[in-house]
């Protein structure tokens, strides 16, 4: 069988930890058991992982979850290679680009897909790498969803923890202090900061040129102080790729842990921008409705409803 699709190589790791009728009744002769799934759990408790697949459902809806996602991350690194796309940052990168509004039940699945996958790796020899599937990246993840209030994920930190992340970076001259203080001032993307180039900048107009997502353009001003920061004669002024952002999620969640901050994300520097942007178009006396379209015009969204993502109603400090 050809393996150079995504699809077959996870049709593949899949098959090398399904069992099939045959298999189940021969386990349950040798062991004498009636439940080849609690025997099979670790100490028969319920919450741990099978180390196979017993059901031709499970493993076919395995296989749609982990190929889609395997899809999108080969999308986003140019890599093809099964057991590259295993790398945690990578997966990292994909959860949040592809799933961070995703539901609870999706996401469990998920990442039951993705342990298998990586445990047909390890059987087929295609790898030794550890399970990306830590605790650690469950936690991260289930972060995603913790979104019902404006001082929680996805909406934001508080301003002045906000300000302490980007200060603690700069305290420990950390590479990515700049990244962060882009994210807050300027409301960058994770990806429009990694891919940023000199050509992009603006110095006599103290404008940003951004191309986001969806390739939507727009101008984005940039405070005269952090511009002087900038370097625009490299062609890349930071690194567009997978590892990077990671690099750079990773190091603001140890910041926020090391500051006893409860919540963390990139992202979340770009809702606490949108948030004072929103302020300040109300003190220059712009509705609220002006307000979110020049908020949703700096955001680069194609819609003016996707700010209440960013900046709730009735949001005041």
């Amino acid at each position: 069988m050809s393996l150079s699709s995504i699809s077959n190589q996870v049709n593949h790791a899949l098959a090398k930890v399904t069992w099939d009728k045959e298999q189940i009744k021969e386990f349950q002769a040798e062991h004498g058991v009636a439940s080849v799934k609690k025997s099979l759990r670790p100490g028969g408790d319920p919450t741990q992982p099978l180390p196979v697949i017993l059901g031709i459902n499970t493993r076919r809806t395995y296989f749609q979850a982990a190929t889609s996602f395997f899809k999108r991350a080969e999308d986003i690194t140019d890599e093809g290679l099964l057991v590259k796309l295993l790398d945690p940052d990578i997966i990292m990168t994909t959860f949040e680009e592809h799933y961070a509004n995703a539901a609870p039940g999706t996401v469990n699945k998920l990442m039951a897909a993705l342990e298998k996958v990586h445990l047909g790796c390890v059987q087929l020899g295609w790898t030794k790498d550890a399970c990306p599937i830590t605790p650690e990246l469950r936690e991260w993840v289930k972060s995603f969803r913790d979104d019902s209030d404006v001082r929680m994920p996805r909406f934001g930190y508080r301003p002045e923890d906000a300000e302490r992340v980007v200060k603690y970076l700069k305290d420990k001259k950390s590479v990515y202090a700049l990244p962060a203080e882009l994210a807050l001032r300027c409301g960058l993307r994770e990806d429009e900061i990694a891919g940023l180039k000199g050509e992009n900048i603006d110095q006599s107009q103290q404008l940003l040129h951004i191309t986001g997502k969806g390739g939507r353009y727009r101008q984005v001003p940039i405070p005269e102080d952090l511009l002087d920061q900038l370097n625009c004669s490299k062609q890349y002024l930071f690194t567009p790729s997978a590892s990077w952002r990671a690099g750079f999620r990773r190091t603001v969640r140890d910041a926020t842990r090391a500051l006893g901050i409860e919540i963390s994300g990139v992202h979340r520097l770009r809702a606490n921008f949108a948030q004072k942007k929103y302020q300040d178009c109300l003190a220059q006396g712009m509705d609220e409705r002006e307000a979110r379209l020049k908020v949703s015009e700096l955001l680069g969204h194609a819609r003016i409803d996707v700010t209440y993502k960013y900046v709730p109603r009735d949001f005041s400090e």
